[in-house]
């Protein structure tokens, strides 16, 4: 089977139900915006991955499985009949952030999104899920609204999975301060 159809040369797409969209109408920017963030989470496994003298196959697993659910929510967006369990996978983040939580030290102050290269590509991941969060909240759809919680949780799990990755390649964080 050819990876090309022709079928959207003219700048149309078709959905999972069969309808005909242009490729600029929001639903299909917003599968563009989760196809972009799984090629940066793509990133994010190839980069800890590359840290030799540190064990990150745990973040590794985790940030696999968010990818393949990830598919699962752009083929919803589009009318897929799949299902997901946003709230199993919800409590399955809120449990891993809160491991990381035991482990890293509290936060006290604002930190600036950087450290080593693995964890900025982490926190850059992160503020691709907001602007998703924010794209779904936008479609108005009864099925993206159920998303909203997950995709809430999943930058947050992102925010300490960077700074776990700072931490264990002992990293300091940059604390923000207002300047005056």
């Amino acid at each position: 089977m050819p990876i090309y159809t022709r079928s959207g040369d003219k700048g149309e797409t078709g959905l999972a139900n069969g309808q005909r969209v242009r490729k600029d109408s929001p639903v299909i920017n917003f599968v563009g915006d989760l196809d972009e963030l799984n090629a940066l989470i793509g990133l994010c496994v190839s980069e800890l991955d590359q840290i030799e003298e540190h064990n990150f196959h745990i973040e590794c697993e985790v940030l696999e499985s968010i990818q393949r659910d990830l598919f699962i929510v752009g083929a919803i967006a589009v009318g897929a009949k799949l299902t997901f369990d946003a709230y199993n996978e919800i409590s399955n983040i809120e449990k891993t952030i809160d491991d990381y939580e035991r482990i890293l030290p509290k936060l006290k102050n604002f930190i600036l999104p950087g450290g080593e290269s693995a964890a900025a590509t982490i926190h850059f991941a992160r503020t691709n899920v907001r602007n998703i969060e924010r794209a779904a909240v936008a479609l108005k759809s009864p099925s993206m609204q159920y998303f909203l919680p997950y995709l809430n949780r999943l930058s947050d799990l992102l925010f300490v999975m960077a700074r776990y990755v700072n931490f264990k390649l002992k990293s300091d964080e940059l604390i923000w301060k207002a300047e005056r």
